[in-house]
């Protein structure tokens, strides 16, 4: 009999497949992209994701420092795409309270300068922001119409640089996503299954709320903005009945592998409180967990519920472990 969670990863997989055929009528050569970030967790996964179908161009710090406005418009004008994709960022707010500037030249600048280059060549853009933009004093499920407050310097500095594409490219797109698992690197997903595998004891703060969401569901959702040169502002998030504590995403986590047969017991998890963790000294929004609506309203496409794909996520680690005799 066959696993239901490979079952269920098999149809999303073939729905992959129909939306990579219409790309291919698009490209039928296919795309040659630019991808920023590819030394992070999104834009790695991305640069794998592609790579079969598509002529990836990763923009490494090597290749043009994008901190640097003059380097980046010089060598984006010369440079031969078809889309570009911005998931670089100084992503924590740790480092951006550290170094402000650079914050401002990589969060805003460089997103902005992108912009205009697309603009002026007509080409698609699409650059990554994150829930830390939001009003994260209001509880509850965020649209894309939801106010914006950021209450640190990362949030702050992401917020401005959608505002800084969208004046320079209205037709650009925009991406918000959070709390990523399945990625290129380890997502917190993989540090709790890692950590049970350790038996190493389990925490998760209860206080702060978004939503896990599967990097291959990302691209998956992207594939389709790409395919219906959909712009403007898109939440790409998995769904949830109710947002979700980084103390319940690990309990969840803890029965997948449970389910799985990795663990004799149910592993339990204890609460924390942000203010209690010192790695998390920058504050934080509490409330952001975003609703992927215009996904669902604009393109008819409705992301999958987090615990479902969080436990194929759970599955393909367990079927990856070498096993003992």
């Amino acid at each position: 009999t066959q696993n239901p969670v490979s079952v269920l990863a098999k149809i999303a997989s073939s729905l992959t497949v129909i939306s990579l055929s219409f790309l291919k009528i698009l490209y039928p050569n296919g795309m040659r992209i630019l991808l920023t970030g590819t030394s992070g967790k999104v834009g790695g996964y991305l640069k794998q994701y592609w790579q079969d179908q598509h002529e990836v161009l990763a923009l490494t710090r090597s290749v043009v420092d994008l901190a640097d406005d003059v380097k980046l418009t010089d060598f984006l004008e010369e440079a031969s795409f078809d889309i570009l994709l911005n998931p670089a960022a100084v992503s924590t707010p740790e480092a951006c309270e550290a170094n402000s500037d650079l914050a401002e030249r990589v969060n805003i600048s460089a997103p902005k300068v992108m912009a205009q280059i697309c603009a002026a060549r007509q080409k698609p853009f699409i650059h990554f922001s994150t829930d830390y933009v939001l009003d994260g004093d209001i509880p509850g499920f965020k649209d894309e119409a939801s106010l914006t407050r950021p209450n640190n310097i990362y949030g702050q500095t992401k917020l401005a640089g959608e505002q800084a594409v969208l004046a320079a490219y209205p037709e650009a797109t925009l991406a918000r996503i959070s709390w990523v698992f399945g990625s290129a690197g380890e997502g917190f997903l993989e540090k709790i299954f890692r950590l049970i595998q350790e038996q190493q004891p389990l925490e998760g703060v209860a206080d702060k709320y978004s939503l896990p969401t599967s990097a291959p569901e990302i691209a998956k959702a992207l594939d389709l903005i790409i395919e219906a040169r959909a712009n403007g502002l898109f939440h790409l998030t998995q769904t949830a009945e109710e947002p979700v504590s980084w103390h319940t995403y690990a309990e969840e986590v803890a029965s997948a592998v449970y389910e799985e047969g990795l663990t004799p017991d149910l592993i339990p998890v204890s609460p924390r409180k942000m203010v209690d963790i010192p790695v998390l000294r920058t504050n934080r929004p509490i409330h952001t967990a975003m609703t992927p609506a215009r996904l669902k309203n604009d393109l008819d496409h409705h992301m999958r519920p987090w615990k479902l794909v969080l436990r194929e996520r759970v599955h393909e680690l367990a079927t990856s472990m070498p096993r003992s005799v």
